[in-house]
C-alpha cells in the first residue's frame, strides 16, 4: 500500500476558528432549520439524564469500541513516534463552546463525544472538560451509536459539530440494529458536511479512510467476544497494512513472547547440560 499523505494539522488558537468554505457560503445554523431557538437546540443535545433519573448503562460493545479507539489514539497521538502529530485524546470528555444565534447573542453549549482528538493541544490527564472557545474545536470526534442517542448523533449532533468547527466525525454502530450504515465518516466545515467515500481493504472489508488521522476504520466481523452478534470497530495503518491491536491482543502477544522466552531458556539449559556432560 502506498504511504498515506501526512495529515494537515492546524495550530491551536486562542479564539474560535473562522467559518470555512467557499466565498458566500453561510455558516450552518441547524437550529433554524429545526424551527427552535438556539438555547433550546443546545439543551436538547446534552447527554446527561434528566434530574432524578439514572444514566442508562453502557452496553459492552459500546464500551469496547470506545476503549479500543481511545487506546489506539493515545498510543499514536499523545506520545507519537515517526513524526506523527501530537495532541490531546479525550475519552467521554465534555466539550464546551458558545454559538451565536441569529441576533449575534452567544449561547453556551456542551457536547460529550465518545472519543476526541485535538492536535496541538497539550495532553492533560487532569482535564475535566475541553474548552473549545479557548483551545479551538477538536479536530476529530467518534460517536458510538446507542439506542438512546443514535438519532441525535446522526443528525443534530453531527450538524452541531460542523457548526463549532470539528473537522471530521466518525459514527459507529456496534449492534447493527439502527437504520444507518454501521460505519460512517464525515468531513466537516462550518458551512457543509461531506460523507467520506468507503474504501476496500486487502482483507475484503470495507473501510473509511480518515485523511486527518492517517488511519482507516473498518468493521470487523460479526461478533465482539462479550456480545454475540455485535460488531467491532478496528483501525488500520495504511502504511503497514496492519490493523492496530486491541489491549487483549497485545496481552496475548506478550504472553506468547514470555512463553517462547521461557521455552528458549529451558532449551538452552538443556543443551548446556548436554555439552557439560560431554566435556567431563
Amino acid at each position: 500500500m502506498a504511504e498515506p499523505a501526512r495529515p494537515s494539522i492546524k495550530p491551536r488558537r486562542a479564539a474560535p476558528r473562522q467559518p470555512l468554505g467557499a466565498a458566500g457560503e453561510k455558516p450552518l445554523r441547524p437550529w433554524l432549520s429545526a424551527g427552535v431557538p438556539l438555547p433550546e437546540w443546545l439543551a436538547s443535545l446534552e447527554d446527561d439524564p434528566p434530574p432524578g433519573e439514572d444514566a442508562i448503562p453502557m452496553i459492552e460493545p459500546h464500551a469496547e469500541a470506545m476503549c479500543y479507539t481511545r487506546n489506539v489514539f493515545v498510543h499514536r497521538f499523545r506520545a507519537p513516534a515517526g513524526g506523527r502529530p501530537r495532541g490531546e485524546v479525550g475519552f467521554d470528555l465534555p466539550v464546551t463552546f458558545h454559538l451565536q444565534d441569529e441576533r449575534g447573542v452567544p449561547c453556551p453549549g456542551r457536547l460529550s463525544p465518545d472519543v476526541l482528538v485535538a492536535f496541538g493541544a497539550s495532553p492533560d490527564p487532569a482535564r475535566c472538560e475541553f474548552d473549545a472557545d479557548r483551545l479551538g474545536a477538536p479536530d476529530f470526534v467518534l460517536e458510538v451509536l446507542s439506542e438512546t442517542t443514535w438519532r441525535r448523533d446522526v443528525d443534530a449532533k453531527l450538524k452541531t459539530y460542523a457548526a463549532i468547527g470539528v473537522r471530521e466525525c466518525f459514527l459507529f454502530d456496534p449492534t447493527g440494529q439502527f437504520p444507518v450504515p454501521g460505519l460512517q465518516g464525515y468531513e466537516l466545515t462550518k458551512t457543509r458536511i461531506r460523507r467520506l467515500s468507503p474504501t476496500r481493504l486487502p482483507n475484503g472489508a470495507e473501510g473509511v479512510r480518515s485523511p486527518l488521522l492517517g488511519l482507516i476504520a473498518y468493521v470487523k466481523g460479526d461478533g465482539a467476544p462479550s456480545h454475540p452478534g455485535a460488531q467491532e470497530i478496528r483501525w488500520l495503518d495504511p502504511a503497514t497494512g496492519e490493523a492496530l491491536p486491541t489491549y487483549a491482543e497485545i496481552r496475548a502477544e506478550v504472553a506468547r513472547a514470555r512463553a517462547q522466552t521461557a521455552e528458549a531458556k529451558r532449551r538452552i539449559a538443556e543443551l548446556e547440560a548436554r555439552v557439560g556432560s560431554l566435556t567431563r
